[in-house]
């Protein structure tokens, strides 16, 4: 899975997201900013990411995938 698929998995969820992502293979560190992150604690925002990702990490497409999630600071 490619640094662009992953932005573009997530931005087709979150579509204000703004997403950087380190890495390569099936080996990713993402960090996301999003409004919908709003009021959500830090396990609700990284289950919504993980969510995105279930099926890849279950069928081991993605092996590794380390996220930080973030309100936008006007928020």
């Amino acid at each position: 899975m490619s640094p662009e698929k992953i932005r573009e998995m997530i931005q087709a969820q979150l579509p204000d997201a703004q997403v950087t992502t380190a890495g390569e293979e099936c080996n990713f560190t993402i960090e996301v900013t999003s409004e919908a992150f709003v009021g959500k604690s830090p396990l609700q925002r990284h289950r919504m990411i993980n969510d995105i990702f279930k099926p890849y990490l279950e069928s081991g497409a993605l092996h590794a995938l380390s996220i930080k999630t973030k309100v936008p600071e006007h928020a």
